[in-house]
């Protein structure tokens, strides 16, 4: 029983180092490419869940900024606006009307 736990012990220890050292890793890299996460056609049932997920996204792989495009009229604008808030690597962009 002895054997059994050191070996599971000695599993967890593996994992958690490594689990510590992509930390460590991920924290100073930075990446030199400019993205953006673009969202269009956002509606006022699914706004906050598109933006936290796509906020996530920005926030795992640094130097993603998101964009959600949506006018003042729109009944999201307002959801967007408080998300921004939240989020200051958001940016707001009004739609074209072409």
């Amino acid at each position: 029983m002895y054997i059994i736990a050191m070996i599971i012990l000695v599993f967890f220890g593996v994992i958690g180092l490594c689990a510590f050292i992509t930390a460590l890793l991920d924290r100073f890299y930075k990446s030199n490419i400019e993205s953006e996460l673009v969202l269009k056609n956002l509606s006022p049932d699914n706004a906050e869940a598109r933006i936290r997920s796509a906020a996530r996204i920005c926030l795992h792989h640094r130097g993603i900024q998101l964009v959600c495009i949506c006018d003042e009229s729109d009944p999201a604008y307002d959801i967007c606006r408080l998300m921004q808030k939240e989020y200051p690597f958001m940016t707001i962009i009004p739609k074209d009307t072409d």
